[in-house]
């Protein structure tokens, strides 16, 4: 090797050296002074500043400048959330800035037991604020916006059965009286006109949501979904409720909560058993049996709960039959009863009504009124139909069909609507058929209530 060669090797291995030196040196700049390790200094130093005993000063001084986390096997989740956000489980920093912030009511949900990201959503393992938010690139959970943080509860509790997600039992009764149900499959039930909703919310964000129910073809050419004319308030439940859809499916422990005894459940027994026929509700029902619409004020939740177990127990000569309710029965229909204490309700039970209030509910139920308009009193729009480009209201339906052809249609449905213009793209809706869904005692229940909608009189010429 010539001395050129052996100087120009030695000149490339220096500063090959000095850019592996500067490399060393950015890759430690850039470790030590990670924001993460700046929030932990901040905290170990206020930490000091608030110790009130040498040994609290001590023990401040001696805190580790680490990554924490939360190891979640059954939810298959790590959460590394407390590496910047400390103090979560210390009521004394309520009201610090974030990421010193004391988090309320986590005693419901302890973080060694639930994490984090299964509540706010979120990129868990993250290290950086940017990315566990999950506002980013080829992550589709971001952290929920803490106005729809209820939404997360729809993914372990009931809607209807949450006192503390007011706002989610608000959405979830907009679906439902609202009429979605009529294009829309959740849960298995629906029509399939619009696509099912299982899993809106894992796949739309909030402002999506949003701006699908107030202008739906602005973000989806071509939606033959009416733009809905919704208040503020109940745009904001049911975006919320849109966005619990997850389809998160968590396992043991945490599904568990969905199949509590509830009240809805008990009123379902309730209804299931005939109690009726020997006690009554809101005026409703037999005599045999004392009224139960302040049972909850007369009887503690124990005694009911052996009341519903085994009757002589507590009642000696009562005539109630031992039903033999499981405890999770027994429960539910406790806490139906309490339900009617603590809200009073006023009961509408299907034995005691005839064929045309039962199908009015089921008319809510299937979410008819989405197209055919409350009380079947107009449609909504349908581009290019032939009936006056809308769906067609009911009022009048018993003058088109009997009886047997209704239920015929209904069962079917009508998936071909017939053009007003033929030369432009066919009516975006049409009848989904109800046959694999509806259940047969509801089916002539629905078509009573629906020849009910004809004013009366009018064959008379009144």
């Amino acid at each position: 090797m010539s001395d050129g060669s052996v100087r120009s090797f030695y000149g490339w291995f220096t500063t090959l050296g000095l850019l592996v030196g500067v490399l060393v040196g950015l890759g430690y700049y850039r470790d030590e002074y990670r924001p993460w390790k700046d929030y932990q200094r901040r905290f170990i130093r206020e930490e000091i500043r608030r110790a009130t005993t040498p040994d609290q000063r001590v023990l401040a001084q001696n805190t580790a400048v680490q990554v924490r986390q939360i190891l979640l096997p059954d939810l298959n989740r790590v959460d590394r959330c407390t590496t910047c956000h400390l103090a979560v489980e210390d009521p004394s920093y309520g009201g610090y800035p974030q990421p010193l912030a004391y988090h309320p009511l986590h005693d419901q949900h302890p973080f060694d037991k639930f994490g984090c990201t299964v509540c706010h959503r979120g990129q868990g393992r993250a290290t950086t604020a940017a990315d566990a938010h999950g506002a980013v690139a080829h992550w589709d959970e971001p952290m929920l916006p803490l106005k729809y943080i209820q939404a997360s509860c729809g993914q372990c509790h009931d809607a209807s059965d949450n006192p503390a997600a007011p706002e989610l039992e608000r959405g979830e009764q907009l679906f439902e009286t609202t009429g979605c149900r009529g294009c829309h499959r959740l849960g298995g039930v629906g029509g399939n006109i619009g696509p099912e909703l299982d899993r809106v919310g894992a796949r739309r964000s909030p402002d999506w949501l949003r701006q699908h129910f107030l202008a739906p073809a602005a973000v989806t050419p071509g939606s033959g979904m009416p733009p809905q004319k919704f208040a503020e308030a109940d745009i904001e439940a049911i975006v919320l409720f849109m966005l619990s859809q997850t389809g998160a499916n968590l396992p043991g422990f945490y599904a568990s909560m969905k199949v509590i005894p509830s009240a809805s459940e008990g009123q379902r027994l309730f209804q299931q058993k005939g109690c009726i026929g020997c006690h009554s509700v809101g005026g409703q029902g037999g005599k045999v049996g004392p009224a139960l619409d302040d049972v909850g004020l007369r009887r503690t939740p124990e005694w009911m709960m052996q009341h519903f177990r085994d009757p002589q127990t507590v009642s000696p000569g009562s005539v109630m039959p031992r039903f033999g309710f499981t405890e999770a029965e027994a429960r539910a229909l406790t806490d139906f009863l309490l339900r009617l204490r603590d809200q009073k309700l006023a009961l509408s039970i299907p034995a005691l009504m005839g064929p045309v209030d039962r199908g009015r509910e089921i008319y809510r139920k299937y979410g008819c009124s989405g197209c055919h308009g409350p009380e079947g009193k107009g449609g909504v729009p349908n581009p290019n139909a032939k009936t006056a480009e809308q769906v067609p209201g009911l009022t009048y339906v018993a003058d088109g069909y009997t009886k047997p052809e209704l239920k015929k249609l209904i069962l079917r449905g009508q998936r071909e609507i017939v053009p007003l213009d033929p030369r432009r793209p066919a009516p975006p809706l049409y009848m989904p058929a109800w046959g694999s869904t509806i259940k047969d005692a509801e089916i002539d229940d629905l078509v009573a209530y629906l020849f009910s909608l004809k004013p009366k009189g009018e064959d008379l010429g009144f």
